[in-house]
């Protein structure tokens, strides 16, 4: 019944289709009733507005699945796994985040770490959605700088990131 890019794009949006639903119920909650209920109601508007936000990023940041290799994020520890080959790098110790172009097939991050190979990791690939999470928590980082080169497909490296810390040293 439904064309598959157009289920495709819905599963895409799924987590801000869900928020929006709620919001619009919380709104009418907090328009609609009085009291401690009309106060939930607009703390939950406040906060599910935050989120709508932040799962808007998510979805920018999302550059499709299928891709090569699985993402696995445990114990600060990312984690490529391929048939043959992977690699693991310590979210701790990355010293900094590079987006690579595409020349053939899907562009790629490199995460660095001092005294370890580079990790290099597609942006399509299983699970690379679950790096935002990562990438938004490293300290100085600007997350719309890296939405903005994501969709622009630089046809250069681009830092992304870099570990203020360890470049002092």
């Amino acid at each position: 019944m439904i064309r598959p890019e157009m289920r495709a794009s819905i599963w895409r949006w799924r987590e801000v289709i869900g928020a929006v639903g709620m919001l619009a119920l919380c709104l009418w909650m907090a328009l609609s009733f009085f009291g401690v209920m009309a106060w939930i109601g607009w703390i939950l508007v406040v906060v599910l507005s935050v989120y709508i936000f932040a799962a808007v990023q998510r979805v920018r940041f999302s550059a499709g699945s299928g891709g090569y290799g699985v993402v696995e994020i445990d114990e600060g520890v990312i984690s490529y796994l391929l048939p043959h080959g992977g690699g693991q790098i310590e979210i701790a110790s990355m010293s900094s985040v590079v987006l690579l172009p595409a020349s053939r097939g899907p562009a790629h991050w490199q995460l660095d770490a001092a005294d370890q190979s580079p990790l290099l990791i597609p942006l399509d690939a299983i699970g690379a959605e679950q790096l935002f999470d990562v990438f938004v928590n490293l300290d100085g980082i600007e997350t719309e700088k890296m939405l903005r080169q994501i969709k622009a497909a630089p046809d250069q490296p681009v830092i992304i990131w870099r570990n203020r810390k360890l470049a002092l040293h």
